[in-house]
């Protein structure tokens, strides 16, 4: 309200202001949702609106408190880089694994994907996030984010030694040495060695052991690093905290599913700066999109 009152001398008020995101936000979200079927229903690849060299998808999850109680909003990110030039598109959705790897898939596809020449998936290891690269993005390179599993040798070590113990830290520091040098199996040694006499610090032990089973096809770091592909996945952290929870848990907010993700449409078009062109593409259609929807509402009360 200030920029426009300032710059372009012209007064909106909040409410107007809202309703006009929120109206925007809703028919991207239904344009991209019909995107999304007609790709699978049709099983066509969306064509790329740029070329690049490399191509890297990212994917988390934050809670918001929405209609009531906690519900997750699913995170996407997707960074392509051409002529060392790159391109960052995000999106956040309230929808449920499978339509949410369908959106993310076609929303890397739009970002060259399917033409890149390398191609990665960084990632927690999160059951649903790695349910969705194993069926949308069977050929680009599984990593789990280095930090995540810092994080989890860390809390191990806390357990079994005690926190911030120098036992608990030199213990720690040795593993990540280990594991960033990709050698799962001696970790997964060095981990059995444990002494684990309680059941918390065997319950410890054996989430730690479970935890590199489960991705030790996704810890090469030396490989990925050689490819030149990140092995964080703060790209799409960043936007959890920026694009979403800045905007959403904010003090005394009280939202609805359907509006957050209205508003967080739109915060994704202008983060990723693609807000000028897709109003350019779709102003005039959004007119027609109102009247059909109030002819709709009409019909229905009638």
């Amino acid at each position: 309200m200030a920029h426009l009152r300032r710059h372009h001398a012209i007064g909106v008020s909040k409410d107007l202001l809202e309703k006009l995101a929120r109206t925007v936000g809703q028919f991207w979200l239904e344009r991209d949702d019909e995107l999304t079927r007609c790709s699978l229903t049709d099983k066509i690849i969306p064509l790329a609106e740029m070329d690049c060299d490399s191509c890297c998808v990212f994917a988390d999850g934050t809670m918001v408190h929405t209609d009531g109680d906690w519900h997750e909003v699913r995170v996407g990110t997707v960074c392509s880089t051409a002529a060392k030039r790159k391109r960052k598109s995000s999106m956040a959705r309230f929808l449920d694994v499978e339509h949410f790897g369908a959106e993310l898939w076609r929303k890397a596809c739009q970002h060259g994907y399917q033409e890149a020449s390398l191609r990665g998936f960084i990632s927690d290891g999160s059951h649903w996030i790695r349910a969705i690269a194993e069926m949308h993005f069977p050929k680009a390179v599984h990593i789990l984010d280095w930090y995540h599993l810092a994080e989890n040798l860390s809390k191990c070590a806390n357990e079994v030694f005690g926190e911030g113990t120098k036992e608990s830290q030199q213990w720690a520091g040795r593993m990540r040495k280990i594991m960033k040098r990709g050698k799962v199996d001696r970790a997964l040694k060095e981990v059995e060695r444990l002494a684990a006499r309680s059941k918390n610090k065997r319950k410890a032990k054996h989430q730690l052991i479970t935890y590199l089973n489960n991705n030790r096809d996704r810890v090469d770091y030396p490989r990925y690093r050689q490819l030149g592909l990140p092995i964080g996945s703060g790209e799409v952290e960043a936007d959890c905290k920026v694009l979403v929870q800045a905007r959403c848990k904010q003090s005394g907010m009280r939202w609805s599913e359907r509006g957050a993700e209205q508003i967080l449409r739109v915060r994704c078009a202008l983060r990723d700066a693609s807000f000028d062109r897709l109003w350019d593409r779709t102003r005039e259609s959004i007119a027609v999109w109102q009247k059909r929807r109030l002819q709709e509402r009409r019909d229905m009360a009638a």
